[in-house]
């Protein structure tokens, strides 16, 4: 197997895995705060890493490029807006409306990466924004704005936390950088939650849940596409997670009750267009 392939096969598991964490989340919702519970998804995903550090003896290292701290505060605001979209959303409508997280990874890949931008690219993205809009039927009420902007900006959050990590791959282990990344949420969320009173460990089912999440996400999701990254681009990457909301409704439909109208089946549509137009062009330099 190819090493571009390698990559691919990687980021292809890492989607699945990480498709669980919307249905996982919500149902965390039922008894805890969107605060709580991306607290304990930080501190679970913090432990999972640790235990992988030292099963595989990896060396730990200081680290002190600026980088890296920013991605631990862009990466702590992801998980709390990802969970209050939760709160007022329902995961499959979530899941849909974070495929904006390939638009902004695009746009952020090229000013931050200066990879290479082919217009080619601009019409199959319009066909990913229109298709999102289509499959996410919103009633207009206050709940829906808030959570429409709060699922709107986790995706921006994630999109800007991994290209600042495609930045820092070059220099450190994957793993470390999930130790720092999940290190810096648990300490800023953990005082946020302590200041307000409402830090406790007493376990219940939404823990549970946000245990299955934190492993999915936050540890093996995330681990699966940082090693991933090391052998396709970063545009490659966020393409095939563009898949995401395909998992999510087959993971969702055997517990939520989803309305498939013409409109769902019309976004959809647009939406898979979208990835497969995008995924047509390949330089040959990167064909193995």
């Amino acid at each position: 197997m190819s090493s571009r392939r390698y990559g691919l096969l990687l980021n292809g598991l890492s989607v699945a895995v990480m498709a669980l964490t919307p249905v996982m989340n919500k149902w965390s919702m039922i008894t805890l705060s969107p605060l709580a519970a991306s607290f304990y998804n930080a501190l679970i995903s913090l432990v999972l890493t640790l235990g992988t550090i030292a099963m595989t003896k990896t060396k730990m290292v200081w680290i002190k490029q600026p980088v890296v701290w920013i991605l631990g505060l862009t990466n702590c605001l992801g998980i709390f807006l990802q969970y209050l979209s939760l709160f007022f959303l329902d995961p499959v409508s979530v899941g849909l409306i974070g495929r904006f997280y390939i638009v902004f990874a695009i746009l952020l890949s090229v000013l931050m990466l200066h990879e290479k931008f082919d217009r080619r690219e601009l019409v199959p993205i319009l066909l990913c924004i229109a298709g999102t809009a289509l499959v996410s039927d919103f009633s207009g009420n206050v709940n829906n704005i808030i959570g429409l902007a709060c699922a709107f900006g986790y995706t921006f959050s994630f999109a800007l936390t991994n290209t600042l990590a495609k930045k820092a791959l070059t220099q450190v282990d994957e793993k470390i950088l999930l130790l720092y990344n999940q290190g810096n949420a648990v300490v800023i969320l953990g005082l946020i939650l302590a200041g307000s009173g409402k830090l406790s460990f007493s376990p219940n089912m939404g823990m549970g849940a946000v245990a299955i999440s934190a492993f999915c996400s936050g540890f093996l999701g995330l681990l699966l596409f940082y090693r991933g990254l090391k052998f396709i681009s970063f545009r490659d990457a966020n393409l095939i997670r563009a898949l995401n909301p395909i998992f999510v409704l087959i993971y969702s439909l055997p517990f939520f009750t989803i309305q498939i109208t013409p409109a769902f089946l019309l976004g959809g549509a647009l939406i898979v267009l979208s990835i497969v137009w995008m995924s047509l062009p390949v330089k040959k330099s990167q064909i193995d």
